[in-house]
């Protein structure tokens, strides 16, 4: 259930003097769950453009939009005949490997397509929802102190829910052929779980310890990501292997237990 607006405040005053917060052994560097959007429904979103007070219901203020509409709890963005967007605060992106994650569907029916900026710039390829809600992961590119990152509707109308902003070592491995889809294996070092995301193409994914004995075996057919609980890890360095067909790609987990 979502906490009220005045708790989640008094969280964020806590982040911003901790400079940081652990969840399941990442560290969020920010996070908006829209729960201060109190109004209408997901299947009946509230009819008032309420992108003039975003602030009187973010955790953090500084937000700007356009078409932005109450869903309970979620927010819509976009009509039926005109599209929307939302943009957050300068977010410190100091702090090394990002990644950012953000809940996304489309209005039943519509063919939505969305796209996702960093200080204007384009971060990863054009989104087009589906009537569910989806996680996605995008790297956030190193360079930029701070940034804002902007939703933009391209067609049509789509809901927004969960936005945060991870820290975590990132491993990635460009698919042969495919240099747009990279396969994400975070967090990184890690203590509790690892989840590995865009494994689609890779039928079968090894975890070998440093002696070369196979720890753990997960079968990934037809699934997009995998997340990995590591109760019986030992701390270490750890290989993961993928493999599909003749191809197989390697990567590095380092298990940190006691983090």
């Amino acid at each position: 259930m979502k906490s009220s607006l005045l708790i989640r405040r008094s969280a964020v005053i806590f982040f911003l003097v901790s400079s940081g917060f652990f969840l399941k052994g990442q560290q969020v560097v920010f996070s908006e769950d829209f729960s201060g959007f109190t109004t209408g429904t997901h299947t009946t979103p509230s009819t008032s453009d309420i992108s003039g007070s975003l602030d009187s219901r973010t955790g953090i203020p500084g937000w700007t939009g356009s078409k932005v509409y109450s869903a309970g709890g979620e927010i819509k963005l976009g009509t039926s005949s005109l599209t929307g967007w939302i943009e957050t605060p300068s977010v410190n992106l100091s702090q090394g490997d990002l990644i950012l994650k953000f809940d996304i569907s489309s209005w039943p029916g519509d063919a939505s397509t969305v796209q996702v900026y960093l200080n204007g710039t384009t971060m990863g390829n054009v989104i087009s929802p589906t009537d569910n809600f989806q996680r996605i992961t995008i790297v956030v590119p190193g360079g930029p102190a701070s940034g804002k990152f902007k939703f933009e509707g391209l067609t049509k109308r789509f809901f927004l829910d969960n936005i945060s902003v991870e820290k975590g070592n990132i491993s990635s491995v460009s698919l042969p052929g495919k240099s747009i889809c990279k396969l994400l294996i975070f967090p990184n070092p890690a203590s509790d779980f690892v989840r590995i995301e865009n494994d689609g193409l890779y039928g079968r994914i090894e975890i070998i310890d440093i002696s070369g004995r196979i720890v753990k075996i997960i079968e990934s057919s037809d699934r997009n990501s995998n997340e990995i609980w590591l109760e019986e890890f030992s701390s270490g360095i750890y290989s993961i292997r993928f493999t599909s067909g003749r191809n197989i790609y390697t990567s590095r987990l380092i298990v940190e237990k006691g983090r």
